[in-house]
């Protein structure tokens, strides 16, 4: 009741909770912000040099690596600084991490208003251990277009598709990884009557992220061939240094190299369990995994179900994924909108949980890292989703096996079984998500009032504030179908 009687008083209390979290998370990772991965030897330190040396921001215009240009914007800043190059590295993911959590915090809220709710939000996101391991350990940026990816989210439960479709475009410039969502956008455009001129954004937003880079003197022709060489090189350049992947023994020759042209280096031995990946894998394309051990076909240490492939498979498994892939996105769409009833904020945070879990488990020449925003968006589900945190659980220790392989050299969970973890993850979801989409709240965490009571405010309990006089409310709880005007 203090609180309640005392507003500035609450939210300067909510503002201390929240940096207290920030300043413990930020503790945590500058544990680890000293440890250098073959990935920042071979790939980011090289690429923060050349952008050095080059002037800073004046060298954006060359192909200094095969990553979109924002990232590397961000990477130029950093040279500026003066703190030492691999805190500079790791700062920009680490910053990410506390925005990926904020939203994801913005998420949660939209449903539950009580500051306890979604600030333990805030804390469990930034605190999840591949959220903490991907930006202060390995140096990776993940959390940067997942970030974005959330926010999209985030503004297509309050209704805001132009800004949705903005956020998308940033997360889409940042990592093609962030096609996993565009489904959702799709899907949540269509099914709640928006304009569909929003999507145009997307495209948009995503070439003004690229202006700088052209205006610094790098060919279009060069920057919109980004993503297309990431899918046939499996995210990768030539030249450079190597990586140990999973199961055998033996050196590995390189899958991931810097920028430029060069030959192909050679990955340290791995030890017992640990074997290799050569030449890139993209979506669609790629060398197979080989050299002196089993080695999975068409997966780059991914807890997808190619785990359980013998490295013999033949070329049909590949273009069943993609097929598969394409069957799922579909199926979710014509499914949410044969409906013909609007989503709610748990409708979409379910719908995207399983599509950016589901999807990448059936593609092929998937990475580690590519599960990632599966792994947050899960833990923003438990919350929406009573008795879901074992999915989050499932989801988050199979990313963490797959990613012990490559970071730390030893296998403490073989990947099959990390692949069969996030099958049953991506089955309880889709049982969850099909009962949902139906009008079925029993798995529906409910809202609950000062008193402890369960409360119902609304027709449609999941509409953000600003949306709950939403005029379609009574039209379906007449049960007149609600489409496009």
């Amino acid at each position: 009741m203090l609180l309640s009687s005392r507003p500035l008083l609450r939210r300067w209390l909510i503002a201390g909770c929240l940096l207290v979290v920030a300043g413990v998370a930020i503790g945590v990772r500058a544990l680890f912000v000293d440890r250098v991965s073959q990935d920042y030897t071979a790939f980011l330190s090289p690429w923060y040099d050349t952008l050095a040396q080059g002037g800073g921001f004046a060298a954006v215009g060359t192909e200094v690596a095969n990553y979109n240009p924002p990232y590397l914007y961000l990477l130029a800043a950093m040279t500026y600084l003066p703190i030492p190059k691999l805190v500079g590295v790791k700062l920009i993911s680490i910053v990410f991490d506390v925005v990926l959590a904020g939203f994801a915090a913005l998420v949660v809220r939209e449903r539950f208003r009580r500051p306890a709710v979604w600030v333990t939000a805030f804390a469990v996101v930034l605190l999840a251990p591949t959220v903490v391991v991907n930006s202060s350990w390995w140096g990776q940026c993940d959390s940067i277009y997942a970030a974005f990816c959330l926010g999209s989210l985030w503004f297509l439960i309050r209704r805001r598709p132009v800004w949705a479709c903005v956020f998308f475009g940033l997360a889409f410039a940042f990592k093609l990884q962030a096609v996993f969502f565009l489904p959702v956008l799709v899907i949540a455009i269509v099914a709640n009557r928006h304009r569909l001129a929003a999507l145009l954004v997307s495209p948009a937003v995503f070439a003004l992220c690229l202006v700088p880079a052209a205006v610094a003197g790098r060919d279009w022709s060069s920057l919109l061939a980004v993503y297309p060489n990431q899918v046939s090189t499996g995210g990768t350049a030539t030249g450079g240094a190597g990586r140990t992947g999973a199961a055998g023994f033996g050196p590995a020759t390189g899958d991931r190299m810097p920028g430029g042209t060069g030959v192909s280096g050679t990955a340290p031995v791995g030890p017992a369990g640990n074997g290799t990946r050569s030449g890139g894998a993209g979506f669609g394309g790629g060398a197979r995994p080989s050299g002196g051990g089993a080695a999975s076909s068409y997966t780059q240490n991914a807890p997808t179900f190619y785990q359980w492939l013998g490295s013999g498979a033949p070329v049909v498994w590949k273009f069943l994924g993609l097929a598969l892939g394409a069957v799922i996105g579909t199926a979710a769409a014509v499914f949410t909108w044969s409906r013909r009833r609007r989503l709610g904020a748990t409708e979409l945070v379910v719908l995207t949980t399983l599509l950016v879990l589901a999807i990448p488990f059936v593609l092929p020449e998937m990475h580690e890292r590519y599960l990632y925003l599966a792994d947050v968006a899960t833990i923003v589900m438990a919350f929406y989703i009573r008795r879901s945190w074992p999915v989050a659980v499932l989801v988050s220790a199979a990313s963490l096996a797959s990613y012990a392989p490559f970071l730390w050299r030893t296998t403490p969970v073989p990947l099959g079984v990390a692949a069969a973890m996030d099958l049953v993850a991506a089955l309880v979801t889709t049982w969850v998500a099909v009962d949902v989409l139906r009008g079925n709240d029993r798995w529906v965490r409910p809202v609950r009032s000062r008193s402890g009571r369960s409360t119902t405010p609304d027709p449609r309990p999941d509409a953000p504030a600003d949306t709950r006089a939403d005029t379609g409310a009574a039209e379906r709880s007449a049960g007149t179908p609600v489409w496009g005007r």
